[in-house]
């Protein structure tokens, strides 16, 4: 995955955990109404039917490792 500096991605929860592992760049994760900034190299464990976002700081990018089975849900 890829955001461009300011970016907003939308409101989600998945099914399943995944890892994500930022790349490039820097974002704020937020989850559990706390705010963790991942920069390159850094990873966190994303659980399971819990809402997040991220915003990119700067223009990142990151893997986000999941199950095939995974299913997501967007808020507005």
């Amino acid at each position: 995955m890829q955001a461009n500096a300011g970016e907003l991605l939308p409101v989600h929860l998945a099914s399943l955990e995944s890892i994500l592992l930022v790349q490039e760049g820097e974002c704020t994760f937020k989850m559990n109404d706390k705010e963790h900034v991942l920069k390159a190299g850094d990873a966190l464990v994303v659980p399971p039917e819990i809402k997040h976002q991220i915003k990119a700081n700067t223009d990142f990018k990151a893997v986000h490792f999941m199950p095939k089975k995974i299913v997501f849900k967007f808020f507005e």
